[in-house]
Parts: C-alpha cells; structure tokens; sequence
C-alpha cells in the first residue's frame, strides 16, 4: 500500500513539473512612440467624412464609465477621446447639443440622470487632462494616437461646454416625485 501511495505522489510531482514547463515564447509587440504631430501630419491624417452621432457616444458612456471603480479612468480617457473627435467634426451648435442631451436623458429616471452626471464629471475631467501638457503620455497609456484626431488644439470649448453643462444641469433640475 505505501508503495502505491509512493507511486501515486511521484506521478503527481512529475506531472506537476510538466505544468511548470516553461510556455512559448512568442515574439514581443513593436511599440512606436508616436511622434508629436505637426501641420503636416495632422493634415495627412484621414479625417472621417462626417461627424459621428452624439447619442451613441453618450450612450457608450452611460454603459462603459463606473466612477471609483477599477480602470474609470482610462476608460474615461477613452470616452473622452471619443468625445474630443466628435467636437472637432461636428456641426452641431450649442443649443442643438442641448436638445440632443436633453432628448438623450429624458427617458431616464432620476437617479440614472445623477449618475449620467456623476459619469460624464468623469469624462470631463479626462477630456481636461487630454487637453493639458501631458496629453501625448496619456494618449500612448489608451493606445497612441492612431485613428484619432489628436491634438486637440482647435477643439471647441463652445461645444464641449454645451455638452458637459447640460448632462449635469438636467440631471439637477429634475426633482424626483414624492410619490
């Protein structure tokens, strides 16, 4: 019996150091540092033809952002970047980016609106980060600058004012019912 037992754990060790087997090496990534764009990078970059529709956006961002949790804010870096190139592409004025957040929370309850605003405070705050001194490292942190629009340097305050005031603003002023 001892010696079963003596047979039944070598077995066991050899397959043990068999799962400790070293794994494939595979090849590494090539990560590029993208270069700081200049006039002529940003003019070769393709630009899509027409601006993508707001409410998808906002839409992605009710479902994607969780504040305070793990990973919100990159993921919020991501929604803002998302952001920032509509801004850039859009024709919408201030009050039609009104009526689109409007139009986008008015089928929410109250507390989903406060959390939309809590979502978007997030958003925003990325969206200032992006816009600041270190949006180069930021931007290689969420996976470079390809595809995008960066740098934002002409983005429309305006516009992304209109669009961060008015998701918070509606979420405050509507009261919930006592009933």
């Amino acid at each position: 019996m001892k010696r079963f037992a003596s047979l039944i754990l070598a077995l066991c060790l050899i397959l043990l150091c068999g799962c400790g087997a070293k794994a494939p090496v595979l090849p590494e990534k090539q990560f590029e540092t993208p270069a700081p764009a200049s006039e002529e990078t940003a003019a070769a970059r393709p630009v899509p033809a027409e601006a993508p529709e707001l409410a998808p956006i906002l839409a992605e961002v009710r479902e994607r952002m969780h504040p305070g949790t793990a990973g919100s804010s990159l993921t919020a870096q991501q929604l803002a970047v998302q952001l920032l190139d509509w801004s850039m592409l859009t024709d919408m004025d201030e009050a039609q980016i009104r009526a689109a957040v409007d139009e986008f929370l008015e089928p929410l309850e109250h507390l989903e609106r406060t959390e939309f605003a809590l979502q978007m405070t997030s958003v925003s705050g990325a969206v200032d980060l992006l816009l600041g001194e270190n949006s180069e490292a930021l931007m290689d942190d969420i996976g470079g600058t390809e595809g995008t629009l960066w740098p934002w340097a002409d983005a429309p305050a305006e516009k992304l004012e209109a669009l961060f005031s008015a998701s918070d603003a509606k979420s405050a002023l509507i009261v919930p019912d006592p009933s």
